[in-house]
């Protein structure tokens, strides 16, 4: 494995966080606390229930890890919306990262997909079932418009990512369900020359168009009003919403096994060029992408713009200080160093800290296991409680 490219992802990350003028005031630290949790605190009841416990089969220490990226990503950047659109929204979200241990081939479950749909059948599937149980608890929250949006994409993104891989020799212990798996499956990079199969294959796995959609919930935006404004930031957060997530998350995936078919390595496969070409192209798009977002909406409706601004800064403060980017290994490594970019770097990622960096032991309690151990202990003595007859009852 080569060296990871350290001065490099430092200038690319500078160059992001200087153009969108980072500058996360979203929240006081109480206000960021307080979302925190009443969005954590309604997820981890979500999936304590011993439905959703029975069905997903997730580890708990995985299932546990993943609500809480979950619920820090929607806090940080849906700063506009209300506590409980967070906690819907965060549920939802949620279910889009955890992966299914079950090794069970999903053909037979997916056989009769469409025409179950189409009676209002419950999914043979069971990650699918409990995703269209909650997905009314989402849409009550946006227009029509919105709506449509938040399930398309669900569905375009979900069908592909997270089948369960039918070929033992991918599946791990950890890796079982996993992004676009009939493609993944073969460490599939594309073939040199198919420029068009690394966005194809991102978009394929991104929810772009559902992040978009669910910016705008109707007890702050009238459709119909700012419809033409919130197409537009649909079509341009499908962009740059993978595409950041792609910038900040490259240092974590470079050495990991399972992440090596990302947007930066199939750009060096497919347009046969080196890896910091690669990670050129990919900064150069997302810098183009958050100049037209600033550019488009900057004379638009001013809570469009402010909507959109808080989205992009909070996104950009939950890479930073979510654990899983393991961007601090960065900061540690270079925080002594005197180049111009590690300077800027650390002074960017100290500024997120300031803000974002928040124990997980101050809103992730309690932990979900807990929540479902009370759960099953309570059932148990419900079914061991001695059946009343009526007499006794009323003596």
């Amino acid at each position: 494995m080569e060296n990871f490219p350290t001065e490099y992802f430092l200038n690319t990350s500078v160059r992001l966080l200087e153009y969108i003028r980072y500058r996360d005031s979203n929240y006081t630290r109480e206000e960021r606390i307080e979302n925190l949790h009443y969005a954590y605190n309604k997820a981890a009841h979500h999936f304590a229930q011993p439905r959703q416990q029975q069905m997903l089969k997730v580890d708990p220490k995985r299932l546990q890890a993943s609500l809480q990226t979950i619920v820090g990503m929607v806090v940080y950047s849906w700063a506009k919306v209300s506590k409980e659109c967070m906690a819907d929204l965060s549920i939802h979200y949620t279910y889009t990262l955890v992966l299914d241990d079950s090794s069970d081939d999903p053909h037979p479950a997916m056989l009769n997909y469409f025409d179950d749909l189409q009676a209002g059948r419950e999914q043979s599937h069971p990650w699918w079932a409990l995703v269209n149980e909650h997905f009314p608890n989402v849409l009550r929250h946006f227009g029509p418009f919105c709506s449509l949006n938040l399930i398309r994409s669900t569905m375009d993104c979900k069908f592909t990512d997270y089948i369960i891989c039918p070929y033992e020799e991918a599946n791990g212990s950890e890796t079982t369900v996993f992004e676009g798996c009939w493609i993944e499956q073969y460490n599939f990079g594309g073939f040199p020359g198919s420029d068009d199969y690394p966005q194809f294959l991102r978009r394929m796995n991104g929810l772009g168009h559902c992040v978009g959609a669910s910016l705008w919930p109707k007890d702050l935006f009238d459709e119909r009003k700012n419809f033409l404004e919130i197409t537009t930031a649909v079509a341009q957060m499908e962009n740059w919403m993978v595409w950041v997530n792609d910038l900040m998350s490259f240092y974590k995936e470079f050495d990991d096994e399972r992440d090596q078919i990302s947007l930066v390595k199939n750009f060096v496969t497919c347009h046969e060029i080196t890896l910091d070409e690669a990670l050129e192209k990919l900064t150069q798009e997302t810098l183009h992408s958050s100049k037209q977002m600033v550019a488009v909406f900057a004379d638009k409706d001013p809570q469009v713009m402010d909507t959109i601004e808080c989205f992009m800064h909070g996104y950009v403060t939950w890479h930073l200080c979510d654990a899983r980017y393991r961007l601090h290994e960065i900061y540690e490594k270079v925080k002594d160093q005197d180049t111009e970019d590690a300077k800027k770097f650390c002074k960017f990622f100290e500024q997120a800290a300031n803000v974002g960096a928040v124990a997980p032991s101050e809103w992730a309690y309690p932990q979900v296991a807990q929540l479902a151990n009370v759960r099953a202990k309570d059932d148990m003595k419900e079914a061991h409680k001695p059946i009343l007859s009526s007499i006794e009852l009323v003596e």
